[in-house]
């Protein structure tokens, strides 16, 4: 396949140029910049004007329940539409959202515990070719304390306790296939105020650190949802790779992600997107609650995580929506090639996969997405969507079926 007189942002941090693209058996195999040069194919699609990047990543959702961000009403009435499903039903809602989301350039996306392991046996199903779709890495279930987050609603973490616990749920998750470990070190938002708060500490750090251990001993990153700043560093203390969300972080805790090229994944378009809900349907005192205690937090560790130069990969978590994270992450003070960095390159960082997706090089896997607008002149243009290629393969239901 040849894409030829494209505008190519290859995501490594170069200005936009002028280049055909050579796909050969799913790998970008030859960027020609002489675009006045013929290459012969059987397959040759005319970019002129459009713009070519890579594929977008995002970093953090929960597969089976994506839907829940596009549905009206509260999420505390939402939930049930997955919590109390089948785990047939969960599959197709797996199946249609990782389509949603592949239509919009999303080609890999990193699931971060869904119910009744719906994401493994989704990646199973796209892997065997039973249906195709975009690249999963998935953490399996997820590792909690008795009652803690994800046991008590969507049900998508093992309960455990004690360090000695710990390491063998984490090493059970590996046995079933876990491309990486996902810890739950305090409570979340959604059962503000009555049942969790962001500050509520629930795995110790010994706990975390006999989770790190064991998942490094099998070449295992390990992540963590982490809101307040107890669970933060207890979470950093125990040696963990990543933090999810971090809505309070301070000098030390920025300090020691740097130190230890610990990543960030803020899901800021999940908090925004909680308190939409709630206003919508008159919980404004909720709504007021989140913003004060959460939400204006949250924007300034973001801000600060820029400055100190970590690592920040771009998702949306279960209520927001990957685009949106985006334009946030653009408020924050990111410019746009760093903004597009977070769902590419610094993503494909995250998934332990920078050496196969994230830029537009050769060599690299060709999960291409294709614009007919530039989004380092509007990040808003990332919705031009031309086309999308996964592994070197033009995206259409078709394909998605796997019915050719």
């Amino acid at each position: 396949m040849i894409i030829k007189n494209c505008n190519i942002i290859d995501c490594t941090g170069r200005a936009p140029y002028k280049a055909t693209v050579k796909v050969t058996n799913g790998l970008i195999t030859d960027i020609i910049t002489d675009c006045a040069n013929t290459i012969d194919d059987d397959t040759v699609i005319d970019a002129r004007d459009k713009y070519l990047m890579p594929g977008l990543i995002n970093s953090h959702v929960h597969i089976n329940r994506r839907h829940v961000s596009r549905a009206n009403g509260a999420f505390r009435n939402l939930g049930p539409t997955v919590e109390n499903s089948t785990d047939g039903r969960r599959m197709m809602y797996a199946a249609k959202n990782a389509w949603y989301e592949l239509n919009q350039g999303i080609t890999s996306m990193r699931d971060l515990c869904s119910v009744g392991r719906s994401a493994s046996e989704l990646k199973a199903a796209f892997e065997d070719g039973i249906i195709r779709g975009p690249r999963l890495v998935v953490c399996g279930k997820a590792i909690a304390c008795t009652g803690g987050h994800e046991t008590h609603m969507y049900k998508g973490a093992v309960e455990v306790d004690g360090p000695d616990a710990v390491m063998q749920a984490v090493r059970n998750e590996i046995r079933l296939g876990a491309d990486f470990i996902k810890l739950m070190a305090c409570g979340g938002i959604e059962g503000m105020p009555e049942h969790e708060n962001p500050d509520m500490v629930e795995l110790t750090e010994e706990e975390i650190r006999a989770a790190c251990t064991a998942a490094h001993d099998h070449n295992k990153k390990v992540t963590v949802h982490a809101y307040g700043i107890k669970p933060v560093m207890n979470s950093l203390r125990g040696g963990v790779d990543g933090i999810e969300h971090g809505v309070n972080l301070n000098d030390e805790a920025l300090d020691i992600m740097c130190e230890h090229s610990v990543y960030y994944v803020p899901t800021m378009t999940t908090v925004t997107g909680f308190i939409d809900k709630e206003r919508s349907v008159g919980h404004d005192e909720l709504a007021d609650l989140i913003t004060k205690e959460v939400m204006i937090k949250h924007f300034e560790s973001v801000s600060r995580a820029h400055e100190k130069g970590i690592l920040i990969a771009a998702g949306s978590d279960t209520l927001g929506e990957l685009h949106k994270e985006m334009y946030l992450l653009e408020e924050m003070g990111l410019n746009r090639m760093e903004v597009l960095q977070t769902a590419t390159i610094n993503a494909a960082k995250v998934l332990q996969m920078d050496n196969k997706i994230g830029t537009l090089e050769v060599g690299k896997e060709a999960d291409l997405l294709l614009l007919g607008s530039n989004p380092l002149d509007n990040l808003h243009n990332l919705n031009d969507v031309k086309e999308v290629y996964c592994r070197g393969e033009h995206v259409t239901y078709e394909w998605m079926l796997n019915l050719q």
